[in-house]
């Protein structure tokens, strides 16, 4: 007995031992090459953020420069790659599989793509965390990752696994969760269909599929789909109807009724509840600013820098000293201090050290 209260505690005390990523941590940036002229970076700003690594690179390499184009944000990022040779392409959104296809196209092998930042807990902007709600009447509480699949997603013969589809992410109709019941719920709730709701803004959208979905697009034949406001026609009364925050006033009185969004519009509807989500079933997270940070909630998102690396040969001494700097303490340092994103922890800066060897 005493064992199985240890375990149970350590599970649920686990998320809130884990501790916040500090720069101070990782190796400080020590150059390899020294960085003379141009660098091409094509794609989104990260909000700033890439301009504040530029110019903390400079401080190493002083004759380095940077040539920028913001204009194609993150959508024109992976095909800045092989159509106007850009160094690096930064984007907030995560490459699409019609990104990585026309990439495949040309060079025959896939960008890579490495993480330089952990997404934000609620700010606008900020690549925030996906928050799972329900109706502040449902008793529900916990949810896993495979289970959001089986009730936003439907079933599928095979699923994206790089540019290729496999039938090894197949999944059959039979697991789809359509009733509460199928959650454990009983009484009233046992046989009620759940009603699903969510964002179709590309970004998100494309995040929630490839999490989920392994990049399929089946989604629950009953999702109800809303957008930003900006992304309805200025002034239509039909576009104001998907407004997202219409989603958070339609599941306040829906007893029946879960969504995926943002805390900072589900924040100001206090009759909608917020659901722990588990990777594998357990233990359970919250979704809370430091769990966001130290990347113990399972919803979390990632900023991205893709790069043109051919398979087997050396990344070029340019791309590769800006990368270091941006996954060194000062890089890290770098994205702490700007506020918008948080730093990554060490584990995960070593897996993206690899990628550019």
């Amino acid at each position: 007995m005493k064992l199985k209260l240890a375990l149970a505690f350590a599970l649920v005390t686990l998320p809130a031992l884990a501790q916040s990523p500090d720069p101070a941590l990782l190796p400080a940036y020590k150059p390899e090459h020294k960085v003379i002229g141009g660098i091409i970076i094509v794609g989104g700003a990260l909000k700033g953020q890439v301009e504040v690594w530029e110019k903390g690179f400079q401080k190493f390499h002083p004759e380095a420069t940077f040539g920028n184009n913001f204009t194609m944000s993150s959508e024109g990022a992976i095909h800045a790659l092989y159509l106007l040779g850009s160094d690096v392409a930064p984007a907030g959104d995560d490459a699409k599989v019609s990104d990585y296809l026309a990439f495949w196209e040309v060079k025959h092998y896939m960008p890579t793509e490495i993480s330089v930042a952990t997404g934000g807990y609620e700010t606008r902007g900020s690549l925030w965390a996906i928050q799972i709600v329900v109706n502040k009447d449902n008793p529900l509480t916990k949810l896993t990752m495979k289970q959001l699949d089986q009730i936003f997603g439907a079933g599928r013969t095979g699923g994206w696994d790089g540019i290729f589809y496999s039938a090894k992410w197949a999944r059959p109709d039979s697991e789809n969760i359509r009733t509460w019941g199928q959650l454990g719920l009983k009484g009233e709730w046992e046989n009620k269909p759940i009603q699903t709701y969510g964002y179709i803004a590309p970004g998100f959208k494309y995040f929630v599929e490839r999490k989920l979905f392994h990049n399929g697009d089946k989604w629950n034949e009953n999702f109800k789909e809303y957008v930003e406001a900006r992304q309805t026609i200025p002034g239509d009364p039909e576009g104001a109807k998907v407004d997202s925050e219409r989603m958070y006033e339609a599941l306040s009185k829906d007893k029946y009724g879960i969504a995926w969004g943002p805390l900072l519009h589900s924040k100001n509807y206090p009759n909608v509840k917020q659901i722990d989500l588990s990777e594998n079933g357990g233990p359970y997270v919250p979704m809370t600013m430091a769990n966001v940070q130290n990347r113990t909630y399972p919803f979390k998102r990632d900023a991205y820098i893709y790069i043109n690396k051919i398979p087997g040969h050396p990344l070029d001494d340019r791309t590769k000293e800006f990368m270091r700097y941006i996954l060194s303490r000062e890089g890290q340092q770098d994205v702490q201090n700007f506020g918008m994103y948080y730093p990554l922890p060490k584990s995960v800066i070593d897996e993206q050290l690899k990628k550019l060897e």
